[in-house]
């Protein structure tokens, strides 16, 4: 064996580990993006069904009505189902650019 080695690393060993880094970080760097607009998509629709529930139960709404949360937009709209029943729908954008609804019914 050589008994002058030190046992230090070569530099094709350091860039083996670095390129590894790298490949490795490229790989998870769109995941944890599209992991943070999707946690973000669920807040949003957790307010659209706060929303939702306020227009129904809480507070009687007729027609039309828009409500602004920072950058995003959420659209209500309450219609009459014939009867006792009235639907109320929320419309919004979420992070990804998808047009999202939710709908409930509920008496008058």
């Amino acid at each position: 064996m050589c008994k002058k080695c030190n046992g230090g690393f070569l530099l094709v060993e350091a860039l083996f580990a670095l390129a590894l880094l790298w490949t490795t970080a490229a790989v998870l760097l769109p995941l944890l993006t599209q992991m943070a607009q999707e946690r973000n998509s669920l807040i949003l629709e957790e307010k659209a069904r706060r929303l939702l529930a306020i227009a129904l139960y809480e507070e009687p709404l007729v027609g039309e009505t828009t409500i602004a949360d920072g950058r995003t937009v959420f659209q209500l709209q309450a219609s009459d189902e014939g009867g006792r029943m009235r639907k109320v729908c929320v419309r919004w954008n979420d992070y990804a650019g998808r047009e999202m609804e939710r709908c409930g019914y509920g008496k008058r």
